[in-house]
């Protein structure tokens, strides 16, 4: 493992999510791949797919939004396949749920959905935080961290010592045999508390001066899930955008 230094930045870093990356895993490598972008405006929401997801033989319109093929979708509420991933009111542990996540009851669904990532047992499709920055910005956002379940038991109870506020690290896991990008989240004494979902790698690449922190830590009666809830914060290089490129356009019509 190769430890990636993370600075400080002010805390001042604005709220830039209005946008999420949707994702789907793919059978065979249990990876996700980033297929759209959900976009959520003043007066309705968007959806649309990636070009590069578009072009890939192995595509399959996701549920209700095969017109999005051709142009970008729009709604005045939430998409029926993202609404349904969003914490019920009917959930005997929506309180914990939405505590766990550092939620009020009150929580809009596009709230939610940013940070549970809209995910269910046994379900394919996540979303994750894709904050709009431009060059040289300040971006900050909350994402969970990857694979707990697959943490030996003393790292899972190390999550479940950790405060809010606490500072952690990004370590390369360069011995990593799915992906050797994968980026380690670990405390000062690098033991491992998770994994940046593997379609954030770049984004994380893409900032400067970068500082990790915790927002919440819950203990095993939590789901993997939801077990440890981070605050990544940094700038963007001065010279580009995030998710700025060629894999990164959208179909528009």
């Amino acid at each position: 493992m190769t430890t990636t230094e993370v600075d400080h930045v002010p805390a001042s870093a604005p709220e830039t999510l209005s946008r999420l990356l949707v994702t789907v895993r793919d059978p065979d490598t249990r990876q996700y791949v980033p297929i759209g972008f959900l976009h959520r405006t003043l007066d309705c929401y968007e959806f649309s797919y990636l070009e590069s997801a578009l072009a890939r033989d192995d595509f399959r319109p996701l549920p209700g939004l095969t017109h999005a093929t051709k142009v970008p979708m729009r709604a005045a509420d939430l998409f029926p396949v993202f609404a349904e991933r969003v914490v019920s009111s009917r959930r005997p542990d929506r309180y914990a749920s939405m505590d766990a996540l550092g939620l009020p009851m009150s929580a809009a669904p596009f709230e939610v959905l940013a940070r549970s990532h809209g995910q269910r047992v046994g379900d394919t499709i996540e979303l994750l935080p894709a904050p709009i920055a431009g060059p040289g910005e300040l971006v900050s956002f909350p994402f969970l961290t990857h694979g707990v379940r697959h943490l030996a038991p003393e790292e899972q109870e190390r999550i479940a010592s950790l405060s809010p506020g606490d500072d952690l690290r990004l370590v390369r896991d360069s011995d990593n045999t799915v992906n050797p990008h994968a980026f380690l989240v670990t405390d000062d004494a690098e033991v491992r508390l998770g994994w940046v979902p593997d379609p954030l790698i770049a984004v994380f690449e893409s900032l400067t001066d970068r500082r990790l922190t915790v927002v919440r830590a819950n203990g095993p009666e939590i789901g993997f899930h939801f077990r440890l809830l981070v605050n990544i914060s940094g700038r963007t290089h001065a010279d580009r955008r995030l998710f700025d490129g060629a894999e990164w356009d959208t179909r528009r019509g």
